[in-house]
Formats: structure tokens, C-alpha cells, sequence
């Protein structure tokens, strides 16, 4: 990942900004500071690529700034987004090198398309709804040379790919053959792609076919060994929520669900064991249901829920739910969570 920092003086626009840069693919890591002080701060922890500056900024302290990262960073990219500069702003930003002049840039497609050129990205987007196995072999039928982020549920993976082969793979600790049969046992992935041709050494050597039976194995023993001990089924889904918590209401999405609880993707920074309120909606009974829950797990793309008590209206609005809007997961169903367990 590529790691981007904004800086901007407005928290709301902070917050709105980030959000937007994050739907922009799974390439980048956006990180935020709400002060030139903070900023610096995360500069001298974090390798940052480009750092996006001057939306609420004064243009003093955007300069400032500026000349800053020229002396101590300069191999850090700027992009400063104005409204209006004023003549001698637009001088001094001139006369930098590192920096990109966006004038009442507006479009945060073409703000992520430049974002993606400066740092070697040719990004070819994101897929999802297609399951890894099913992607994997259409790039070996085009012979397709690009660089696979995968995520699902809070875990990251990368698969390079070589003319149509498995070349290279990345997910924590593991790395070549082992990490690749780990990612191929996800299910509903997330898929960007960068399609610039990137030298990554043949870790692998084995075809993708071999690679797929071999990891269906690993699935099918899994499942085999696990109790079928979990109270509800669960089923996957993606529905729009609402969660409320110390009277904030957030938006997120619903990635699965149960009678026992729920997975839900958000940027929020909650804790695990807080309690929250969720708005489930089910048009086909035309009936809205606030569900109390816990959340019980927490990772960096969002939160397992445990659900409170549920009365008989509840359990009709997530059956009816699971009906209309979801597909049962595969194979045997996991345990009951608990605090220290995966929901997922």
C-alpha cells in the first residue's frame, strides 16, 4: 500500500475527504491530520507518499508546509487544493517542483486518477461479486501480467501475476505459494487491480489449476473439522445500515447476518464491547427494527456485532432479510461468538 496524507484545518471536510479517498481502491492508505504540527508528527513515523493539503488550510500555514517537506522530505509528492488562491500563492507554488496546483478541483475521480499516475498505478479498479477462483482464470485465458490486492472482511492479500501465472504472493508473514493458497480460501472478495508491470521474483511454481484443487482441499478439511455448533445460520449480504451510538448516527454496510448477530463494513473508530443501536429496514414487510448489539470484534475494515435479546418482530425483519437480500454461506456454519471470537 501507498501511503497518503491530508491535511486540513476543517474536520468535517477531514473526515469527508478521507472517507472519499478510502472508496478509491484498497492501493491506497489515507491517513489524516488536522494540523500542520500533526502532520509533521505522522511524517516522521510513516513513509508518506503524497500528502494533499490546502482545502481549509490558510495559505500561510499551506506554504509553510510546503517548504517544510521540501527540506526534510522531498521525495513526499504535494498536491495543494485551492479555491481562489491568491496571485503571489500561485507564484510561490510555481516555483516548487514537488507540487501539484488543483484549482477548485471538485472531481475526486480526477484527483485519484493523478494520485494513482504519480505513484505508478495503473489501476484497472475494483471487482467484487466474482469469486477469486473464477477472476484468477480469466487472466490466465488473456495471459494478463497485474498485481491483485484482495480483501475480504478485514484481511489483505497480494497476488502478482505474470503472463496469466501466479507469480508472487503476499499476505502478512507468508509469502509465495503458502500466502496464495491462503487468499484462495476467501470468500467474497474485494479485487483491485494495477496492471503497471511491477518485477516480482517466481516465488511459485505450481499451475493455477493444481493451486485451486489444492486450496478447494484446504476448504473442504476445514469445514470437516469444525463442529457445526453455531446456533444460526449465516448468510452473506450487502445492505446498507445505519448504527447509532452516543446519540452519532453513522452510515455503513452489512456484509453478513444472522439471529445472532452481524458484520458490518465502517471507518469508524469503535471498540470492542461498546455498545451500539442498528436500523435494519425490510421493504418486502415494509416494517423498520432498531436491534441492540455488542460489538465483538474489530478490525481495519470494520466491526462484528453480537445481537441483544432479539424480540419476534426482529428475527421476522432479518428472516425476511436473509430471504429477499442474502445467499447462505458456504459449507457448515462456525460456533457461537463470543468477546474473543471472530464473528466473521
Amino acid at each position: 500500500m501507498k501511503n497518503i496524507l491530508v491535511v486540513d484545518n476543517d474536520p468535517i471536510m477531514l473526515h469527508t475527504f478521507v472517507g472519499l479517498l478510502k472508496s478509491q481502491g484498497s492501493f491506497l492508505r489515507v491517513l489524516s491530520a488536522i494540523n500542520v504540527q500533526t502532520a509533521l508528527e505522522i511524517l516522521a513515523e510513516e513513509e508518506v507518499h503524497i500528502l494533499i493539503t490546502g482545502m481549509h488550510m490558510s495559505e500561510m500555514d499551506a506554504f509553510e508546509l510546503m517548504s517544510l517537506l521540501r527540506v526534510k522530505y522531498p521525495h513526499t509528492r504535494v498536491i495543494v487544493m485551492t479555491n481562489n488562491a491568491s496571485s503571489m500563492f500561485r507564484a510561490k507554488i510555481k516555483q516548487l517542483a514537488s507540487v501539484i496546483h488543483f484549482d477548485q478541483a471538485l472531481d475526486i475521480s480526477m484527483l485519484t486518477k493523478r494520485i494513482f499516475t504519480e505513484l505508478q498505478i495503473d489501476y484497472g479498479g475494483q471487482v467484487r461479486g466474482i469469486t477469486l477462483s473464477s477472476f484468477l482464470q480469466m487472466l490466465e485465458l488473456e495471459g494478463r501480467s497485474c498485481t491483485l490486492q484482495i480483501t475480504a472482511k478485514g484481511k489483505t492479500g497480494t497476488i502478482y501475476m505474470v503472463d496469466g501465472k501466479p507469480a508472487a504472493a503476499k499476505m502478512g508473514l507468508l509469502t509465495g505459494k503458502p500466502a496464495a493458497q491462503h487468499i484462495l480460501t476467501w470468500e467474497n472478495v474485494l479485487i483491485d487491480i494495477d496492471y503497471a508491470p511491477r518485477e516480482a521474483p517466481r516465488e511459485i511454481n505450481t499451475s493455477l489449476m493444481n493451486m485451486l484443487l489444492e486450496s478447494g482441499r484446504m476448504v473442504d478439511e476445514k469445514q470437516s473439522e469444525r463442529p457445526n455448533q453455531r446456533k444460526h445460520n449465516r448468510y452473506d449480504c450487502l445492505v446498507g445500515v445505519d448504527y447509532d451510538i452516543s446519540d452519532w448516527t453513522y452510515q455503513c454496510y452489512m456484509r453478513d447476518i444472522s439471529e445472532g448477530g452481524a458484520y458490518i463494513e465502517t471507518e469508524q473508530s469503535i471498540k470492542v464491547g461498546q455498545r451500539l443501536t442498528m436500523s435494519l429496514t425490510s421493504p418486502v414487510l415494509e416494517r423498520t427494527c432498531a436491534i441492540k448489539g455488542t460489538v465483538v470484534r474489530r478490525d481495519p475494515k470494520g466491526i462484528g456485532v453480537r445481537f441483544e435479546n432479539l424480540t419476534l418482530q426482529q428475527k421476522q425483519v432479518i428472516r425476511c432479510l436473509t430471504e429477499t437480500r442474502c445467499s447462505p454461506t458456504a459449507g457448515p456454519s462456525e460456533k457461537p461468538v463470543d468477546l474473543d471470537e471472530d464473528l466473521s
